[in-house]
């Protein structure tokens, strides 16, 4: 049992640092300032990954928190952290674009997850089955890649912690990988959307409201002679919408 810990932590320490580095930390504070108050609401998070985001919307009050990822060892990871520090979150495998209705949501987020639809039908079906999960009068909040990014200022995007490049010629969607830097260095592949595209996906789903939210950066000194690029040209974009 020691050594399955030993691995899980192993894997939570390499991918949560993500959320550690410059834009995790900008990202966050985006996200978490798009949400309306979690206090006695439900929650459901769609792909979750190593269920760092649930923890945090438990920590801010919601009543019930759900997960879920479509990966076997993402779910496994986060049940085991539930084990250890028990907070009352549920984890479970699903594949987000046949996700089924798993309840009546007051929120529900989805972090990342977009970009990696494979085309525009695709990505209906995605924000549908989001939507499917909302209570009515509930909110849909999705992180996305930034559909306006500054290729010129991403270039340069090293001093937040990540490295984003083009690996490909831009179709439907702009393939890149991302490159996470430290030690050890990990990498990811993305896909960065046109301008446009989720706020037309969520309105096609029928939410109102379609609203893309300010990019917030952590109030820690280093003011805009270190965070000014990242504002312009943020790696991620939120967008919300209410059913």
């Amino acid at each position: 049992m020691a050594d399955s810990d030993d691995q899980y932590d192993a894997l939570g320490e390499v991918y949560e640092r993500a959320k550690h580095i410059p834009t995790g930390l900008a990202e966050r504070a985006t996200l978490l300032a798009a949400l309306p108050d979690l206090t006695g609401r439900s929650v459901l998070d769609v792909a979750c990954g190593t269920g760092f985001y649930p923890r945090l919307f438990r920590a801010a009050g919601a009543r019930r928190v759900v997960g879920v990822d479509s990966s076997t060892e993402m779910v496994a990871y986060a049940r085991h952290v539930e084990r250890r520090e028990p907070a009352g979150i549920e984890y479970h495998r699903h594949d987000a674009a046949d996700l089924p209705v798993l309840g009546s949501f007051d929120v529900v987020t989805a972090v990342w997850l977009l970009g990696y639809a494979e085309d525009e039908a695709a990505l209906d079906a995605m924000v549908a089955n989001l939507k499917a999960n909302t209570a009515p009068g509930g909110t849909v909040v999705v992180l996305v890649p930034n559909p306006d990014a500054d290729w010129a200022l991403l270039a340069d995007y090293g001093r937040y912690g990540y490295q984003v490049e083009r690996t490909g010629p831009a179709g439907v969607r702009q393939p890149v990988v991302v490159r996470v830097l430290g030690d050890p260095p990990f990498e990811f592949d993305s896909f960065f959307w046109p301008g446009g595209a989720f706020e037309a996906a969520l309105s096609r789903a029928g939410l109102a409201d379609v609203t893309r939210h300010e990019t917030v950066v952590p109030d820690d000194g280093r003011g805009d002679r270190f965070w000014g690029a990242l504002r312009r040209s943020p790696s991620f974009a939120v967008f919300s919408g209410r059913r």
